[in-house]
Protein backbone atom coordinates (compact mmCIF):
# COMPACT_ATOMS: atom_id res chain seq x y z
CA UNK A 1 0.00 0.00 0.00
CA UNK A 2 1.38 3.50 -1.11
CA UNK A 3 -0.18 6.51 1.28
CA UNK A 4 1.07 10.29 1.11
CA UNK A 5 2.01 10.77 4.28
CA UNK A 6 1.48 14.79 4.41
CA UNK A 7 -2.07 14.01 4.56
CA UNK A 8 -2.96 10.37 4.38
CA UNK A 9 -4.03 9.67 0.44
CA UNK A 10 -3.88 6.73 -0.90
CA UNK A 11 -1.67 6.78 -3.78
CA UNK A 12 -1.77 2.64 -5.12
CA UNK A 13 -2.21 -0.13 -3.48
CA UNK A 14 -1.84 -4.75 -4.10
CA UNK A 15 -3.75 -6.83 -1.62
CA UNK A 16 -3.92 -10.60 -1.49
CA UNK A 17 -7.15 -11.44 -0.48
CA UNK A 18 -6.44 -15.13 0.43
CA UNK A 19 -6.22 -14.41 4.15
CA UNK A 20 -9.59 -14.51 6.32
CA UNK A 21 -8.95 -11.59 8.17
CA UNK A 22 -7.24 -9.10 5.60
CA UNK A 23 -9.97 -6.38 6.61
CA UNK A 24 -8.46 -6.54 9.74
CA UNK A 25 -4.93 -5.82 8.53
CA UNK A 26 -6.51 -3.14 6.13
CA UNK A 27 -8.18 -1.51 8.98
CA UNK A 28 -3.99 -1.74 10.82
CA UNK A 29 -2.10 -0.39 7.81
CA UNK A 30 -4.45 2.72 7.76
CA UNK A 31 -4.06 3.25 11.80
CA UNK A 32 -0.12 3.34 10.75
CA UNK A 33 -0.93 5.60 7.75
CA UNK A 34 -2.64 7.85 10.33
CA UNK A 35 -0.57 8.17 13.20
CA UNK A 36 2.00 9.18 10.27
CA UNK A 37 3.29 12.80 9.95
CA UNK A 38 6.75 14.76 8.25
CA UNK A 39 9.45 13.52 11.22
CA UNK A 40 7.88 9.85 11.48
CA UNK A 41 10.52 7.39 11.56
CA UNK A 42 11.92 6.51 8.01
CA UNK A 43 12.01 2.81 8.48
CA UNK A 44 9.58 1.09 10.75
CA UNK A 45 8.36 -2.70 11.44
CA UNK A 46 5.03 -3.23 13.08
CA UNK A 47 4.58 -6.48 14.59
CA UNK A 48 0.89 -8.63 14.64
CA UNK A 49 -0.13 -12.16 16.11
CA UNK A 50 1.42 -13.56 13.02
CA UNK A 51 2.67 -10.83 10.69
CA UNK A 52 4.17 -7.80 10.31
CA UNK A 53 3.97 -4.45 8.87
CA UNK A 54 7.37 -3.19 7.43
CA UNK A 55 7.43 0.33 5.83
CA UNK A 56 9.41 2.81 4.14
CA UNK A 57 8.88 6.58 3.99
CA UNK A 58 11.04 8.52 0.88
CA UNK A 59 9.62 11.90 -0.33
CA UNK A 60 6.12 11.94 1.02
CA UNK A 61 5.46 8.48 0.27
CA UNK A 62 5.58 5.65 2.72
CA UNK A 63 5.14 2.18 1.34
CA UNK A 64 4.35 -0.26 3.44
CA UNK A 65 4.19 -4.29 3.04
CA UNK A 66 2.46 -6.89 4.81
CA UNK A 67 4.63 -9.91 5.77
CA UNK A 68 4.70 -13.38 7.25
CA UNK A 69 6.41 -13.30 10.90
CA UNK A 70 9.25 -15.69 8.97
CA UNK A 71 10.10 -13.72 6.35
CA UNK A 72 13.55 -11.85 6.57
CA UNK A 73 12.76 -8.18 7.01
CA UNK A 74 15.85 -7.27 5.09
CA UNK A 75 14.01 -8.87 1.99
CA UNK A 76 10.89 -7.06 3.26
CA UNK A 77 12.83 -3.33 2.63
CA UNK A 78 14.65 -4.21 -0.29
CA UNK A 79 10.96 -5.19 -1.87
CA UNK A 80 9.93 -1.52 -0.50
CA UNK A 81 13.51 -0.06 -2.19
CA UNK A 82 12.46 -1.13 -5.58
CA UNK A 83 8.78 0.20 -5.45
CA UNK A 84 10.04 3.16 -4.16
CA UNK A 85 13.17 3.72 -6.51
CA UNK A 86 10.51 2.80 -9.77
CA UNK A 87 8.02 5.04 -8.49
CA UNK A 88 9.55 7.73 -7.28
CA UNK A 89 11.39 7.73 -11.15
CA UNK A 90 7.93 7.69 -12.64
CA UNK A 91 5.47 8.98 -10.80
CA UNK A 92 7.43 10.93 -8.37
CA UNK A 93 6.57 15.09 -9.95
CA UNK A 94 2.48 13.56 -9.81
CA UNK A 95 2.31 12.86 -6.69
CA UNK A 96 1.88 16.71 -4.84
CA UNK A 97 -0.60 17.46 -7.22
CA UNK A 98 -2.50 14.16 -6.49
CA UNK A 99 -6.19 15.11 -5.15
CA UNK A 100 -8.20 12.14 -5.54
CA UNK A 101 -7.29 8.97 -3.81
CA UNK A 102 -6.07 5.94 -5.99
CA UNK A 103 -4.46 7.97 -8.76
CA UNK A 104 -1.61 5.98 -8.95
CA UNK A 105 -3.74 2.46 -9.78
CA UNK A 106 -1.71 1.57 -12.30
CA UNK A 107 1.56 1.16 -10.48
CA UNK A 108 -0.07 -1.89 -9.24
CA UNK A 109 1.14 -4.23 -11.80
CA UNK A 110 4.57 -3.42 -10.87
CA UNK A 111 3.56 -4.26 -7.54
CA UNK A 112 2.40 -7.41 -9.02
CA UNK A 113 5.51 -8.31 -11.14
CA UNK A 114 7.99 -7.44 -7.98
CA UNK A 115 6.30 -9.04 -5.34
CA UNK A 116 6.81 -12.19 -7.48
CA UNK A 117 10.36 -11.96 -7.73
CA UNK A 118 10.82 -11.64 -3.77
CA UNK A 119 8.23 -14.57 -2.69
CA UNK A 120 11.10 -17.56 -2.74
CA UNK A 121 13.17 -16.42 0.05
CA UNK A 122 15.34 -19.37 -1.05
CA UNK A 123 15.92 -17.78 -5.18
CA UNK A 124 19.55 -16.92 -5.42
CA UNK A 125 18.80 -13.41 -6.15
CA UNK A 126 16.74 -13.26 -2.39
CA UNK A 127 19.43 -14.71 -0.74
CA UNK A 128 22.17 -12.66 -1.83
CA UNK A 129 20.04 -9.87 -1.04
CA UNK A 130 19.90 -10.94 2.76
CA UNK A 131 22.93 -11.62 2.76
CA UNK A 132 23.53 -7.92 1.91
CA UNK A 133 23.67 -4.67 4.12
CA UNK A 134 20.53 -2.38 3.34
CA UNK A 135 21.76 0.50 0.76
CA UNK A 136 19.69 3.30 2.74
CA UNK A 137 18.28 2.30 5.50
CA UNK A 138 20.39 2.66 8.83
CA UNK A 139 17.95 2.09 11.25
CA UNK A 140 14.86 -0.18 11.59
CA UNK A 141 12.36 0.63 14.17
CA UNK A 142 10.48 -2.21 15.99
CA UNK A 143 6.93 -1.25 17.37
CA UNK A 144 4.00 -3.57 18.39
CA UNK A 145 0.67 -2.62 16.20
CA UNK A 146 -1.25 -2.65 19.73
CA UNK A 147 0.57 0.52 20.21
CA UNK A 148 -1.16 2.04 17.38
CA UNK A 149 -4.86 0.30 17.40
CA UNK A 150 -5.01 0.95 21.41
CA UNK A 151 -3.96 4.79 20.97
CA UNK A 152 -6.13 5.25 18.10
CA UNK A 153 -9.05 3.62 20.61
CA UNK A 154 -7.50 6.11 23.64
CA UNK A 155 -7.19 9.08 20.72
CA UNK A 156 -10.98 8.55 19.64
CA UNK A 157 -11.94 8.42 23.80
CA UNK A 158 -10.68 11.56 24.63
CA UNK A 159 -12.14 13.33 21.56
CA UNK A 160 -15.69 12.18 22.72
CA UNK A 161 -15.03 13.23 26.04
CA UNK A 162 -13.82 16.67 24.56
CA UNK A 163 -16.52 16.96 22.46
CA UNK A 164 -18.96 16.33 25.77
CA UNK A 165 -17.07 18.64 27.55
CA UNK A 166 -17.48 21.15 25.10
CA UNK A 167 -20.84 20.74 24.83
CA UNK A 168 -21.09 21.09 28.27
CA UNK A 169 -19.24 24.24 28.70
CA UNK A 170 -21.42 25.86 26.05
CA UNK A 171 -24.59 24.62 27.83
CA UNK A 172 -23.38 26.20 31.17
CA UNK A 173 -22.19 29.59 29.25
CA UNK A 174 -25.68 29.68 28.54
CA UNK A 175 -26.90 28.95 31.79
CA UNK A 176 -24.52 31.62 33.47
CA UNK A 177 -25.83 34.16 30.98
CA UNK A 178 -29.29 33.61 31.65
CA UNK A 179 -28.68 33.51 34.97
CA UNK A 180 -26.64 37.11 34.92
CA UNK A 181 -29.58 38.20 33.06
CA UNK A 182 -32.29 37.41 35.50
CA UNK A 183 -30.27 39.07 38.20
CA UNK A 184 -29.46 42.03 36.55
CA UNK A 185 -33.16 42.72 36.28
CA UNK A 186 -33.84 41.55 39.13
CA UNK A 187 -31.51 44.23 40.64
CA UNK A 188 -32.51 47.22 38.70
CA UNK A 189 -36.29 46.47 38.10
CA UNK A 190 -37.42 48.98 40.46
CA UNK A 191 -34.62 52.06 39.15
CA UNK A 192 -36.10 50.90 35.80
CA UNK A 193 -39.56 50.81 36.10
CA UNK A 194 -39.11 54.02 38.05
CA UNK A 195 -37.26 55.69 35.10
CA UNK A 196 -39.98 54.49 32.90
CA UNK A 197 -42.33 56.19 34.84
CA UNK A 198 -40.41 59.46 34.54
CA UNK A 199 -39.88 59.64 30.83
CA UNK A 200 -43.56 59.02 30.63
CA UNK A 201 -44.45 62.02 33.00
CA UNK A 202 -42.15 63.73 31.04
CA UNK A 203 -43.52 63.31 27.95
CA UNK A 204 -46.64 63.94 28.43
CA UNK A 205 -45.63 67.42 30.21
CA UNK A 206 -43.83 68.13 27.13
CA UNK A 207 -46.53 67.45 24.49
CA UNK A 208 -49.66 68.24 26.61
CA UNK A 209 -49.27 70.93 28.60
Amino acid sequence: MLCRVSDGLMLSESMDSQEQNIEQYRNQAKAIFNKLTRVSEKAVTYDTDKFYFAYLIENDVCYLTFCDKSYPKKLAFHFLEELFKEFDAVYGPEVPLAKRPYPFVQFESFIVKTKKLYQDTRSKRNLSDVASELKDVHRIMTKNIKDIVGRGEKLNDVTVKSELLLSESAKYEKQAVALSSKLFFKKYAPVLLMLALFLIVIYIRYYYW
